[in-house]
C-alpha cells in the first residue's frame, strides 16, 4: 500500500517577485520529490497543499 507524507507551506504575496520566490521554492520541493496538490488563495497570500510518496523500505523501517 503506497504511503505519503504531506506538506503545507504559506506564501505572501504582495509583488510580482514574491511570484518568483514561490516559483523557486515550488520547484525545489518539485525536485525533491514533492507535488502540489491543492493551492488556496486568501487575503495574504497563498496556501499550498503537497504530498509525496514515501520509500516503502523506509516506511518499513519506522517503528
Amino acid at each position: 500500500m503506497k504511503r505519503f507524507e504531506y506538506e503545507i507551506l504559506f506564501f505572501e504575496v504582495k509583488k510580482t517577485k514574491d511570484f518568483e520566490k514561490m516559483r523557486r521554492t515550488l520547484n525545489d520541493h518539485g525536485a525533491d520529490g514533492w507535488e502540489v496538490i491543492s493551492a488556496e488563495a486568501g487575503d495574504y497570500g497563498y496556501t499550498t497543499f503537497l504530498k509525496r510518496e514515501l520509500d516503502p523500505d523506509a516506511a518499513s523501517a519506522k517503528p
